[in-house]
């Protein structure tokens, strides 16, 4: 369009091969009992399970803009994506479910920008918009899922920093950050509640540091300054039905890097 801005349009599709169940609970399907019951080689009080998943095939549209300028640069993307067959792979207690969806799509906007409001200082903001949905998915393991939004997506993140660079005495530099991390309330897995199992995120980081002309770097950073709780995963507590567990996220943590480069 202009030396500082272009855009483009894309489509493209992708491919993902079968995969397999490989855990120790794989079972054929319950379509195939019957035919193994009359070849007489069912083994007893089986029950159907999973195998394997077919293929994917995704189909991606996508719009987007590019700018770069002297203070900074941006770009700006909006996209489409379906995918036929979606893989799901979910922990049911005992071992793994392994279907495939009829169709799940995904429409959203990215965007990630840098800016240097001055020489010193540099500021970035990435967002990303989401609306995923299944489509079709009437025989999940945990029922119809069709019009659901599927698990571990939030509608919205973001990720802003602020960095601020100064020269000091003696050829050393130092430099101060901070970060703030985003993600809107969502599902983590399907087959546990959402009263147990939602996730969002909102979780402040920083650090400080000077680097040496001898090849020393000292960083104190600090990590989760807010003390922001979260469970990472969540999944059926073994072999106790109507039980769950879960991992939390790491708690308010300091520390201090010393790094040496020859």
């Amino acid at each position: 369009m202009t030396d500082s801005l272009n855009w483009y349009v894309s489509a493209a599709t992708g491919f993902k091969a079968s995969s397999w169940n490989l855990s120790r609970d794989s079972l054929p399907f319950a379509s195939d009992l019957p035919a193994l019951a009359a070849a007489d080689i069912l083994v007893p009080n089986i029950q159907g399970g999973t195998r394997f998943a077919g293929p994917e095939e995704a189909t991606v549209y996508e719009l987007g803009l590019k700018g770069q300028f002297n203070r900074g640069a941006f770009n700006l993307a909006l996209f489409e994506q379906s995918i036929e067959g979606f893989q799901s792979n979910v922990f049911n207690g005992t071992g793994f479910d392994l279907v495939n969806a009829g169709e799940q799509s995904t429409q959203g906007i990215e965007y990630d920008m840098t800016l240097y409001p001055t020489d010193a200082l540099e500021l970035t903001f990435a967002a990303t918009w989401l609306d995923a949905k299944y489509d079709s998915f009437p025989n999940s393991t945990v029922g119809d899922l069709t019009g659901t939004t599927p698990a571990g997506i939030p509608q919205f993140a973001a990720a802003t920093t602020g960095t601020y660079r100064w020269n000091l005495a003696s050829g050393r530099t130092a430099f101060l950050r901070a970060e703030h991390v985003y993600e809107s309330e969502h599902q983590i897995v399907e087959n546990v509640p959402e009263s147990i199992a939602a996730r969002q995120v909102s979780m402040f980081n920083a650090s400080a540091g000077i680097s040496f002309v001898s090849g020393w770097d000292l960083t104190l950073w600090a990590r989760n300054l807010t003390n922001d709780e979260y469970l990472i995963s969540t999944f059926p507590t073994v072999a106790q039905t109507g039980s769950f567990n879960g991992y939390p996220n790491p708690p308010r943590t300091y520390g201090l890097s010393i790094r040496k480069i020859f």
